[in-house]
């Protein structure tokens, strides 16, 4: 059974009482708002209304919404880059066709347990815009290090560039899993998860 991994967005910044509770509703209608307009299309106003507390409130929790953005973006990306490690670390010892499915499988049990936060950290060209930074991205550094020991092996093609294919995969496998989340007749869970594994450089690259 697939480890509960929803997360709790308030918990970024802790917070007690009425205060923490403002918060934490800040941030999960402004996840659902970004997810379902888009950043371009909601503003302070509707965020707060959403939430249900005053604009002012808003203001004492975030600069704008940029900054509200950049907090569930970044609490995203460390959720989820745990949840691999994690995942990661557990299958270490197994096979590798389970190390690639251990993997796998945390990355699809995040975005479907946290939709909106999911749709808000992959969605093109949200992330930093506006804010003057550049966009987040997730490290395919434990992926990189991973091919790089297999290619080093001998089980992978020795003409394998990891760091370009450590990123195709991630960045195919984030924008598939935008387009499962809503699509009608989308495959079911389990076939997707063979998919990305049988696309997974550590399997679909081997000697």
């Amino acid at each position: 059974m697939a480890e509960d991994n929803t997360i709790q967005i308030s918990k970024s910044k802790p917070a007690g009482g009425r205060r923490g509770a403002a918060r934490a509703r800040l941030l999960a209608a402004g996840a659902e708002m970004f997810a379902n307009r888009g950043l371009g299309n909601v503003n302070t106003n509707t965020i707060a209304r959403a939430s249900g507390v005053g604009v002012g409130t808003f203001y004492s929790h975030f600069e704008d919404k940029f900054a509200l953005h950049r907090e569930l973006v970044t609490t995203g990306l460390s959720t989820l880059q745990e949840n691999l490690a994690r995942a990661s670390q557990n299958a270490k010892d197994r096979p590798l066709e389970e190390q690639v499915r251990a993997t796998v499988e945390a990355f699809v049990d995040f975005a479907e347990a946290n939709p909106a936060l999911y749709k808000v950290v992959f969605a093109a060209g949200d992330a930093g815009a506006g804010s003057g930074r550049p966009a987040l991205g997730l490290s395919t550094r434990a992926m990189e290090s991973r091919l790089h020991a297999l290619r080093e092996a001998g089980h992978l093609d020795p003409g394998l560039d990891v760091s370009a294919a450590a990123r195709f995969f991630y960045a195919g496998q984030s924008q598939l899993l935008l387009w499962w989340l809503d699509a009608p007749g989308a495959p079911s869970r389990e076939d997707l998860i063979a998919t990305l594994e049988r696309l997974h450089p550590a399997l679909a690259c081997r000697r």
